[in-house]
């Protein structure tokens, strides 16, 4: 006995985020990400391609959704989306006083294991000494 489809229940957060779009290459495979929005069928509304995936609810209860792109239609339409995203384009700069501190803290931390390993065969030589 078959008695229908079911029922679905999506329950949606009251924050909408829009999706950003990638589209990522590596090879001969390329693939469009829609990362970062609060309802379901986000990126399916805004681009036909998404249709053939299923978005994935992340940790921080935002949606990413990821197509595999086989036609050069399809990477256009990935580019176009990627263009109209409001991403950042300006990379995070190093600081300098940053980076000192991490090779300070890695310096300290490396003369502490030193120090630790010395004071450990210093300690057995003399156990070993005073067994004879």
């Amino acid at each position: 006995m078959i008695f229908g489809t079911g029922t679905s229940l999506t329950i949606e957060a009251k924050e909408v985020s829009e999706p950003t779009f990638y589209k990522l290459s590596g090879g001969d495979t390329s693939a469009c990400l829609a990362s970062g929005f609060s309802r379901i069928k986000a990126a399916e509304e805004q681009h036909v391609i998404f249709n053939r995936s299923t978005a994935v609810l992340a940790s921080d209860k935002l949606y990413n959704q990821l197509v595999l792109l086989t036609s050069g239609k399809e990477e256009e339409a990935c580019e176009q989306a990627e263009d109209d995203s409001d991403v950042c384009e300006e990379p995070v700069k190093s600081d300098e006083r940053v980076n000192l501190m991490s090779v300070t803290m890695l310096g300290l931390r490396l003369l502490f294991f030193k120090t630790v390993v010395f004071n450990v065969l210093m300690t057995l030589r003399l156990w070993i000494s005073q067994c004879e």
